[in-house]
């Protein structure tokens, strides 16, 4: 727009004829004039406002709009401040479309104009930062730092497209990093693509030009930046309810261990301060939703089930990036968070089953009567996670169990002898001395079993077309569920109560 007003040449008393064509224009199609912004409320004193809305003309967008200079606007502002009186101010100008919040199906913010542009690019840049901080596990340095040509793909050797970003560590290397991979998801490309679009510097995704006075500069002061996004998130999104990024609150009690690398936020309109967000927040947070998403402690988001296998394998052993170093300290948290929901489970009356139940309930029975706690009482969450420290060595968490390894008798290491097979071998685990269920993997089971009948009966004869081996072992595997299941519901059953075994 700056570009076509510049190449007009216009003669004397057309700005004044373009002014009246575009307030008539604005008439017709029952529109106000454009609005000078709140930010701008100092630049006209004496303006009033009304519901947010300034009464006073924008000439600066009025002049875009209309291929007339501000100089030219301002001299006309009497006739676009009186039209604002008649047909009413509002807010932006700009006919940029705009599309529709899915929570609310109204368009996701107001009109824009020249000022409010330029806002949502700086905040357009801190949500790309967000997205390929966040889903990567780089550091700051590490993503501002990104060339242009970061991005590319790979086939996998499962035939999937990995996405790639190439970058460099900078944390104990050399001044100049280390040249490194990461593997991100689709979505990550997605931000750089919208960044090749919004910048312009000829080297770095995060350079772009600020001015002629400033050259070519790049993205800084992140903290402030995310604060500040944070705050345009919530003028946008928030509803009476509360805000849509929480305030956080005081961290938990002392005797409860932090688990989260940040602190559990207030729920909506919850009294606090507004998030203080720093840069380390996000790759420590996605280690750690990584290491817990597995044990069902956190529901991650869609995400998060593929983001373990998908990330991982850019760090595993050894990446320079340090970040599969800081997965696994999370795991070892997470296991232990695990181990205080099986005792807390346990000691509000829920059983378990399988060939490590009696082990590890008896267990639980000793540290309950070291701690001096009553069933569905825990005295203290400290010494309990201290006396529950030495079953996270060998508790391996599961889908349909779990599995307190000890190698003497684990049935998945003598076959792996004889067959030559790697560990683990899962559809040992149902037989196993090791193996642990409780009412978690209720419904974990039930679904495989129901899996395992459906593919019996892919066919009319209901698995006759089948080869008769794999048949045998659908109907024996099935078999194996259905007992594995009814031990489960009689044991979960409340007392006097016999659950029925058809309900498998």
């Amino acid at each position: 727009m700056q570009a076509a007003r510049d190449e007009l040449g216009l003669k004397p008393g057309e700005a004044k004829r373009r002014l009246q064509a575009f307030i008539a224009r604005r008439r017709r199609e029952g529109r106000g004039i454009p609005a000078l912004p709140a930010a701008k409320l100092a630049n006209r004193p004496g303006a009033t406002v009304v519901d947010g809305v300034v009464q006073r003309a924008n000439c600066h967008t009025v002049g875009l709009l209309t291929g007339v200079t501000e100089g030219t606007c301002r001299r006309h502002h009497r006739l676009l401040d009186d039209a604002g009186r008649e047909l009413g101010f509002e807010v932006g100008g700009l006919d940029t479309p705009r599309s529709p919040w899915p929570a609310t199906g109204a368009p996701w913010r107001s009109r824009l104009d020249p000022v409010s542009l330029s806002l949502e690019v700086t905040h357009l840049r801190a949500a790309a930062w967000i997205v390929i901080a966040f889903l990567s596990g780089m550091r700051d340095e590490e993503v501002r730092e990104l060339g242009r040509d970061c991005a590319f793909t790979e086939p996998a050797d499962d035939g999937r497209v990995r996405y790639k970003l190439r970058g460099r560590v900078y944390k104990g290397a050399r001044l100049s990093g280390e040249e490194a991979d990461w593997v991100v998801l689709e979505v990550v490309h997605q931000a750089v693509d919208v960044l090749l679009q919004l910048n312009d510097d000829p080297t770095h995704l995060f350079g772009y030009r600020r001015g002629p006075q400033y050259g070519y500069v790049l993205l800084s002061t992140l903290p402030l930046r995310l604060g500040k996004f944070r705050d345009h998130l919530n003028e946008l999104f928030s509803t009476p309810d509360g805000l849509y990024v929480p305030n956080d609150v005081a961290g938990p009690d002392q005797d409860e261990p932090e688990t989260d690398p940040a602190r559990t936020p207030a729920r909506a309109g919850a009294p606090g301060v507004p998030w203080a967000f720093n840069t380390r927040q996000f790759r420590r947070s996605l280690a750690w939703h990584i290491a817990h998403q597995p044990f069902g402690i956190v529901v991650g988001a869609k995400q998060y089930k593929h983001a373990r296998h998908v990330m991982f394998s850019g760090y595993a052993g050894t990446s320079a990036s340090g970040f599969a170093a800081e997965v696994a300290a999370e795991e070892a948290v997470a296991r232990l968070d695990y181990a205080e929901n099986l005792y807390r489970d346990w000691n509000d009356g829920g059983r378990s089953q399988g060939g490590a139940s009696a082990r590890i309930d008896t267990e639980f029975a000793r540290i309950r009567r070291e701690l001096g706690d009553l069933p569905g009482v825990v005295s203290s969450t400290t010494r309990l996670r201290r006396m529950l420290a030495h079953l996270t060595k060998t508790l391996y968490p599961g889908i349909l169990n779990d599995c307190f390894y000890q190698s003497a008798t684990a049935v998945c290491r003598k076959q792996a002898k004889a067959l030559g097979r790697p560990l683990p071998l899962h559809n040992t685990c149902l037989h196993c001395p090791n193996a642990r269920r409780t009412g978690v993997h209720l419904p974990r089971l039930t679904l495989a079993r129901d899996q395992a009948a459906a593919a019996l009966d892919l066919t009319p004869t209901g698995g006759g077309d089948l080869p008769p081996l794999q048949r045998v072992a659908l109907q024996t595997h099935i078999a194996d569920l259905d007992r594995v299941i009814s031990e489960l519901q009689l044991r979960d059953a409340p007392d006097g109560e016999e659950a029925d075994p058809a309900d498998a």
